[in-house]
């Protein structure tokens, strides 16, 4: 009878395969893994680096007094370097372009000098180890005037990566008063008072300054909605910017998705006063035929909306028309809750756009 090899005999080749095999595949896998290491690793850097590369203004408005400086502060990440450009030359006259070497730490400041605009180069300087090489500015005689000017911050050959704006206001009535013996004191006191006890142009609001606008909000946190053309999800950007004798001045820059044909987003405007008027934007999204701007007018309801039947006279010595006495001292119509008119004549326009108070 045939001996038959013992299960013991047939195992030993294998068992000395396995072992010679054994540390190739550790070998293998290693590789393997360090393989997929430095991928994963590559893909955190890449997205990193697409993260970085950015940079922003500390505040999206800053304000400059005529003959005076402002800083202008820009937070930078990852970037050698990033441009600004300031006004616009086609609709204010002015525009500056220059390119910066941000500061080490990330925070670069910027200063801008009001009185050296009508001098080339001079008016954008940097503080600290920043670099500021301005590429062109407008050559001017005098400074540039009193009123907004937009300022934009990009990075990339031309990638817009803030937007804001610069107001650049007029000296102060009282600076002018001193140098006349305070005889120009008394009379900047009592603009004051006028503009203050509600008698001024700047807190009367009618009903046809509210048939006229396209926006009535109120000086709160208030939810904006405008009709936007574009498709549900797409991403627009709304901005709010006061007018320049709005005080004080405000600029406010809210991103916003399209839902049903509408475009919402929330805004803090209590800093805002009865009878501000601002324009809104719409913007931030190529499939845009343009910018889109509406006019914007705040009405606090505490104080109302003045009805236009009643005469100029009547509303300043507080007597009717038919010499007897007026009810309502401040000459304000009060018959009705100021923002209810307001909403009334909106509903009445037929217009889409819609300001609520949340």
């Amino acid at each position: 009878m045939p001996t038959q090899p013992s299960t013991a005999d047939g195992a030993e080749p294998s068992g000395r395969i396995v072992r010679e095999l054994l540390p190739a595949a550790a070998t293998v896998l290693v590789a393997a893994l360090a393989v997929v290491g430095v991928a994963l690793a590559g893909s955190a850097f890449v997205g990193t680096a697409t993260a970085d590369d950015t940079a922003g203004l500390d505040s999206s408005l800053v304000t400059v007094t005529e003959g005076e400086t402002a800083v202008i502060g820009v937070e930078t990440d990852g970037v050698d370097e990033f441009s600004v450009a300031i006004g616009d030359e086609s609709e204010s006259g002015y525009a500056l372009h220059a390119t910066v070497t941000p500061d080490d730490d990330g925070v670069t400041t910027l200063v801008f000098d009001h009185a050296a605009t009508d001098e080339d180069g001079a008016s954008l300087t940097a503080e600290g180890d920043a670099a500021v090489s301005v590429e062109n500015e407008t050559g001017l005689d005098e400074p540039i005037d009193p009123g907004d000017y937009d300022m934009e911050v990009s990075v990339d050959e031309g990638e817009t990566t803030d937007v804001g704006s610069l107001v650049v206001e007029p000296a102060s009535a009282d600076d002018e008063g001193d140098s006349d013996d305070g005889a120009g004191s008394d009379e900047s006191d009592d603009s004051t008072d006028d503009s203050t006890d509600g008698s001024g142009d700047s807190t009367v609001v009618t009903e046809s300054d509210v048939e006229a606008t396209d926006v009535v909000v109120e000086p709160a946190e208030t939810d904006v909605t405008v009709p936007v053309d574009l498709a549900d999800g797409e991403r627009v950007t709304l901005r709010i910017r006061s007018d320049a004798d709005a005080s004080p001045a405000y600029l406010m820059t809210e991103e916003a998705t399209v839902e049903d044909g509408e475009a919402t987003a929330a805004f803090d405007l209590r800093q805002a006063s009865h009878g501000d008027r601002a324009t809104l934007t719409v913007r931030g999204n190529d499939g845009l035929d343009g910018e889109r701007e509406y006019a914007v007018l705040v009405v606090d309801e505490s104080i109302g909306v003045e009805d236009d039947l009643r005469s100029d006279d009547s509303a300043d010595d507080g007597t009717a028309e038919d010499g007897s006495a007026d009810d309502d001292d401040d000459g304000t119509d009060t018959s009705v809750p100021g923002f209810g008119v307001v909403a009334a004549v909106v509903a009445l326009l037929g217009t889409a756009l819609v300001a609520r108070r949340r």
